[in-house]
């Protein structure tokens, strides 16, 4: 074994035999110059003095004088007290240069010599010297960048330089051993300059040998930050290093020659000079990996590779099943954790069988619109690729009825198990079911936003068929949904995804369906619709709505005075905006409190595998955090109506409509008032059938598109209201 891999494991006693026997056969000195540097960052250089010494003296009695210099320099670089080593260092030194021409001038510049106040730095300065000559490599360290040794006559003590940028320059040797750093052939900056070409090649091709010159650059072991910058000095930068970087750590990882540790950006990689047992090394990453997140992402890399013995995959996946036994993981870090189980092991762990099985015996919510036990815990599932394969998971779990379970929960259904349930329901010939589904996410769009892209598709294709609403209704029901993406998507990855989706299902394409839907709408209906996007919706989808007014020779864009109600702003009396300022100070000074005490008293209890209590209170953690935002964002455009510009003979908030529902031929009295208003008669302005009827006038007629149908109204009479 080596000496460097015997220094580093500190088997001291092996490393002296081995040095031992080094010394009998006369062998060469490389490994041994190597390994005074690792004894040296271990502190155990006095231990080796003696036999140092002793080595020097047989290596010049055989003739080796340059040897014996060396290994006592390395030393003496390293650490070693100068009084064990000057004499028998100069002395050597005398023996193997002594009659270069060069000696006497280079012992002049450096000041190497036995009684040198600074003996270290003397003897590095004159190693330097002897070992420049033309084709060596240097970085200047004052900005010229690399160049390389032209020409040089020892008896000058003047070298010549060409650096990379076409500088040429001659420096006297004294200056250039303290400015420049003399690189080592496997250096990249010297490859890079030497055939730059080649360099760009290797570094595609063979990743880990450019990596193991990076290490051996930095003693061995360096971060993820000094190899970036290392290969951003041969031109790797940008998303061309991310790439290689992704490439390499995986290569690495999977190498029993490297030793990855830390995560995100404090990664450091340890070149090994013993192969590890991949096993062992597996098993330890994962084990020492700070959360089971970081122990997850590990895996999958590692995972991923196809020469990954079958044995080592084994050992990696009990880990991981130990570490979901972890008090206080989180709960959706276990869930991605099973479901790599089950994918690898083709069956369901059991800590995820179990926690189904407790689920399924909960009773079901009366209300629909809150799922089930079972589909809370799938909606927990992260990842979009575990999603698809969590529908698995209900056949297992109902048996033959999973398809009427399916049928019924569709709009409860994770992203990434829409597809794959639609398409199940359209192969048993489930259309009714879907075509249901659909009609009820047209009027609650945001209960399951990805579910009524997928049948909004079926439907437009004609696969499912009903009595759904009217293409206008289903304009107001996207518009609104993508009004509600877009107050609701900073910060939130998935309603950002179902915002992007529903601009490419509703605006892309030779013939958008957006506009498709409008093609028979009024003034009327696109003035509802502004008044929607008036809080905000994404440009394609404010682009849309205007082409297809247009191509009803409708100008929305028209130079005109904007009724003070589309302005950006939300129109509430005074005791509605005291309501709402209540109920955020309910939500902040009372609720979020409250909620975070049931944490905390579930979170005491240790393992939260099987507490779904615990489990809803921080899904109603995020629910409050969320409401308290929305509400803030709300206050901040709030205007009180006692201030707003209402004509007296204008429908308008802050008005008394009296109107007549022509169908039915009822008359009715509503007060237009804003969203936090709760007074008897009155309905918000924003709703469709106040929005319906703004800015009208006594005597008007209306068709008004409702939720629940298209209603036409006449305008008895418009009173203002006392608002203060």
């Amino acid at each position: 074994m080596s000496l460097p891999i015997l220094a580093t494991e500190e088997n001291w006693q092996a490393f002296d035999e081995a040095w031992s026997e080094l010394i009998k056969n006369e062998g060469p000195i490389e490994d041994l110059v190597q390994s005074m540097e690792i004894v040296a960052a271990k502190r155990r250089l006095s231990r080796c003095m003696s036999m140092l010494r002793e080595h020097a003296d047989k290596l010049a009695a055989a003739g080796r004088a340059e040897d014996a210099a060396l290994v006592l320099g390395a030393a003496l670089r390293g650490g070693a007290a100068t009084g064990d080593v000057a004499d028998l260092l100069w002395r050597h030194s005398q023996t193997a240069w002594g009659e270069q021409p060069w000696f006497a001038a280079y012992i002049e510049l450096s000041g190497f010599r036995p009684n040198a106040s600074d003996l270290r730095r003397a003897w590095v300065c004159f190693d330097d010297m002897r070992c420049y000559a033309p084709g060596v490599v240097i970085f200047h360290r004052g900005g010229w960048g690399i160049g390389e040794v032209t020409d040089y006559v020892p008896g000058e003590l003047e070298l010549g330089v060409r650096f990379s940028s076409g500088r040429k320059d001659r420096f006297p040797l004294r200056t250039a051993v303290d400015i420049f750093e003399r690189l080592a052939d496997y250096d990249l900056r010297a490859q890079h300059l030497r055939d730059p070409a080649t360099l760009k090649q290797r570094i595609q091709k063979e990743p880990l040998e450019i990596l193991r010159a990076v290490l051996l650059r930095h003693s061995g072991k360096t971060s993820q930050i000094s190899i970036k910058n290392a290969l951003q000095q041969v031109g790797l930068d940008g998303n061309a290093w991310s790439t290689w970087w992704r490439k390499t750590r995986m290569q690495a990882e999977n190498s029993e020659w490297f030793r990855v540790s830390g995560s995100g950006q404090k990664v450091e990689i340890e070149i090994l000079r013993r192969a590890l047992d991949p096993v062992a090394s597996l098993k330890r990453q994962l084990e020492h990996a700070p959360t089971l997140a970081i122990a997850l992402s590990r895996a999958r890399d590692i995972f991923g590779s196809n020469k990954l013995e079958e044995s080592v995959r084994n050992v990696g996946l009990d880990v991981l099943e130990r570490l979901t036994l972890t008090p206080k993981t989180p709960l959706d870090d276990r869930l991605s954790t099973w479901m790599l189980l089950r994918e690898h092991r083709g069956v369901t762990p059991v800590g995820l069988a179990t926690m189904l099985a407790e689920a399924k015996a909960k009773p079901n919510p009366t209300d629909p619109s809150i799922p089930s036990a079972v589909w809370a815990l799938i909606q927990k599932i992260p990842l979009a690729r575990d999603q698809e394969k969590s529908v698995t998971l209900l056949q297992e779990l109902f048996g033959d009825a999973w398809i009427d379970e399916a049928a019924t929960n569709l709009h409860h259904a994770s992203p990434g198990m829409v597809k794959p349930l639609v398409d199940t329901l359209l192969a048993a010939e489930r259309t009714d079911d879907l075509a249901r589904q659909y009609g009820s996410l047209l009027a609650r769009p945001m209960r399951s936003p990805f579910a009524l892209f997928a049948l909004i598709r079926l439907a437009e294709d004609g696969k499912i068929e009903g009595d759904f609403a009217t293409p206008v209704q289903r304009a107001h029901a996207v518009i609104e949904l993508a009004a509600q993406l877009a107050e609701g998507r900073r910060g939130n990855a998935l309603l950002a995804r179902a915002e992007q989706r529903l601009v490419d299902l509703m605006t892309k394409g030779d013939k958008p369906l957006l506009g498709q839907w409008l093609v028979e709408a009024d003034l009327v209906v696109f003035r509802q619709l502004r008044a929607t996007m008036q809080r905000g919706v994404a440009d394609e989808i404010d682009a849309a709505i205007t082409d297809a007014a247009l191509a009803r020779g409708i100008d929305l864009l028209r130079a005109e005075e904007v009724p003070f109600w589309e302005e950006d702003r939300i129109w509430t009396t005074r005791a509605g905006l005291d309501r709402r300022q209540k109920e955020l100070r309910e939500i902040r000074e009372v609720k979020i409190p409250q909620n975070a005490e049931t944490i905390g008293k579930a979170a005491a209890y240790g393992d939260l595998s099987e507490n779904f209590e615990w489990a809803q209170a921080i899904e109603e953690q995020r629910h409050l955090t969320e409401a308290a935002a929305t509400i803030e964002r709300e206050l901040r455009i709030a205007a009180l109506l006692e201030n707003a510009p209402i004509a007296e003979d204008t429908v308008a908030p802050g008005t008394s409509v009296h109107y007549r529902d022509i169908t039915n031929k009822e008359e009715h009295d509503v007060w237009l008032l804003g969203p936090w208003d709760n007074e008897p008669k009155a309905i918000s302005y924003r709703a469709p059938l106040a929005a319906g009827m703004l800015g009208l006038k006594a005597g008007a007629k209306a068709a008004i598109e409702l939720p629940g149908g298209r209603i036409e109204v006449e305008i008895l009479g418009v009173k203002m209201i006392d608002v203060r």
